[in-house]
This record gives C-alpha cells, structure tokens and sequence, in this order.
C-alpha cells in the first residue's frame, strides 16, 4: 500500500492502467447506463466538498461510499453529514431522517491503489487541486467496468488535462460543484474532446434527478463559467479596494443590497433585458476603458495571505473573527444560505 496521503503533495508513484490503444473506436464500447441505474455514487475526498456532494446523492435516495485516506477526515465526514442533514429537515428541505439517510452512505479508509473498483456506477474525485494526485487516481481507475462514470469536482482544471492519454477519456466528465455543495443548486458540468454524448446526457440527467441545477459547459476554457465571472469581479474589487474607493465592509454592503440582491432572482441576462440592451451597451462603452486588467492579485491580498490574514479558517482575514469559534461563522453562513435556498426553490417552475 502507498502510504502518501491522497491530501500531501509530493508526487505519488506513477501508476500505470491497463495497457489499452487510446485511439480505438470509442463508440464501439460498452454504453453508458441510464441515470435511473446510477444507484451506488463513491465519493473520493472527505473534505467539505465531498461531504457536500455525498449529501445530495443521498438524500436522492442513492448509495453513497465515501473513500479518504484518513480516519480523521472520514469522521469529521460523518460528523458534518449528521449535521448538515439536520439543517435540512429544520428547514424542511428533505423529509428523510439523519438515520435514514446514514443507513445508505458507507465511510472507507483506504489509498489510492485500494480504492474498490467494482459495484460502484460512478466515481466522484473532490481531491486537492493537484493534477499528479488527480491523474494517479483516474489511472487507477482505467480498471473501472466501460458503463461507470468518472467525473471530477476541479475547480479549475479542464478534463482533458487531467486524463489527457487515459483510455477512459470518453466516460470521464467534470462536476464543479459551489462551496458549500450541499446548498449551493448550481453544477457546472464541463466535458473532454472525447467525452461521449451518453457521458454527458446522463449527468446532466442526474444532476436534475439529485436536484441539483446543471449547466452545460459547452467548450473547455480554463474556470469554467462561474470562476472566470467571478475571476473578473474579484480583479475588480482588487483594484477598488488597492485604490481606496471603498472600505471592505461597504463593498459587501453595495454588492449584497444591489448586484447580488438582484441576481438572486433574476440572471445577468435577464437584468439587462429588463435594463434595456441600449442602457447596457451605452454603459459598457463608457465604463469598460477603466477596468483594471492586471494580471497579478492585489497588493493587500497578498500581504494577508504572507501574514497568515486567511479568513475564517486562521481568526481573522477581511474581517476579524478570532472572538467566535469558526464552526459558529460557517453555521450562521450556512443558515442564511439555507434560508435562501427555501425561497430559491419556491421560485421554480414546477417540474424543473
């Protein structure tokens, strides 16, 4: 057994799938199966993320095995899952129990080279943004039966980077997921040059079978959709921040009370429409020449980041949160975004 934890650095030890001819005829494998007989979903990665994907396939009423290397990973898992679980039947968003739910999700301490590969119909890797460590892992999995999905949770990585060579390159799928993945609707789905049709229709499928809210990434671009929009929000604020335009807390006062106000119900395009494409374009030709287009983070990020200044999970980062425990912080995030959930959902059309 490797003894490198699925979560350090250093390179892992190449691992070397099945000899295979990577371009045969990909059509001519077996088929994808249908959304309805993904029942049995191994989640590799206990972190935040994978206990965030695990919740909604569980509570779809699938099977779920989350796999980590550690003991201690895998019962801060079981922990946060009880949790979160409770949160939804308070805010009755699920009407299953916590014991319902934990009778169908499995907790395996294992490494990379023993992670099983049969009765599962679909892997979902939620690891660190490490492309060896994402790369060993679905070479390992190259021994998966042709009907099993592999789909990875990168949050920046396209497909083909990551299993670039590999024979399975037709039923590999991205799945970016939104912190926290268990409130947040959206999924991007992002696709490979020779991902399959079937790969993708029947993610998509899935996706809106666990109610989630999918949307097709349609070409591979670096971030996907929402991290390149909020890449260049994010550039912006640098600049307005490094400039002294506007303080931190008053930056999330506007945005909370305007931009994202409105977004919470109404989409970019939908506000422009309702702007008026004229108004918008006037605007934009206004506006657009005095954008920032650095390349680089902003001076104050960086001097947070050298100091340690990281957020809530160090005390203290925009904000200064060394007076509260950092499990309190997130739950009361939590809460607000569950209360936010309930009104999302309420909003959409029957059906969808």
């Amino acid at each position: 057994m490797i003894t490198v934890s699925l979560f350090e650095t250093p390179l892992l030890s190449k691992i070397i799938c099945h000899p295979r001819i990577i371009n045969e005829t990909l059509t001519t494998r077996g088929a994808i199966v249908a959304e309805s007989q993904i029942k049995h979903i191994a989640v590799i990665g206990a972190g935040t993320m994978g206990v965030g994907i695990a919740q909604a396939f569980l509570l779809a009423g699938r099977t779920v095995t989350i796999i980590d290397v550690s003991a201690e990973a895998l019962e801060r898992c079981k922990t946060q899952l009880q949790q979160n679980v409770q949160s939804f039947i308070h805010h009755k968003l699920t009407t299953h129990s916590i014991e319902k739910v934990m009778e169908n999700v499995t907790f395996l301490q294992c490494d990379i080279t023993d992670i099983p590969l049969d009765n599962i119909d679909m892997y979902v890797e939620s690891l660190p943004e490490i492309e060896e460590l994402k790369r060993s892992l679905f070479s390992q999995l190259c021994n998966t039966d042709e009907h099993v999905i592999l789909a990875t949770n990168t949050s920046s990585m396209t497909v083909s980077r990551i299993c670039n060579e590999l024979p399975t390159q037709h039923r590999m799928i991205g799945l970016h997921y939104f912190n926290p993945a268990h409130i947040i609707p959206a999924v991007e789905v992002h696709k490979g040059p020779l991902t399959s049709k079937q790969t993708i229709d029947t993610t998509l499928s899935l996706m809106k079978a666990i109610g989630k809210q999918p949307v097709l990434v349609q070409k591979e671009v670096p971030g996907f959709i929402i991290n390149r929009l909020t890449g260049a929000m994010e550039r912006e604020i640098d600049f307005l921040l490094d400039e002294g335009v506007v303080s931190p807390e008053d930056l999330d006062i506007a945005v909370k009370a305007s931009y994202g106000f409105r977004l919470a119900t109404l989409g970019p395009m939908e506000a422009e429409d309702m702007i008026g494409l004229d108004t918008a374009a006037r605007a934009s030709a206004n506006i657009f020449p005095t954008l920032s287009n650095a390349h680089l983070p902003s001076k104050q990020l960086l001097e947070k980041v050298a100091n340690n200044e990281l957020g809530i999970k160090s005390g203290i980062g925009w904000y200064d949160y060394r007076n509260s425990q950092s499990t309190e912080v997130l739950a009361n995030n939590n809460e607000k975004l569950l209360k936010q959930l309930s009104l999302f959902l309420a909003q959409q059309p029957q059906g969808k």
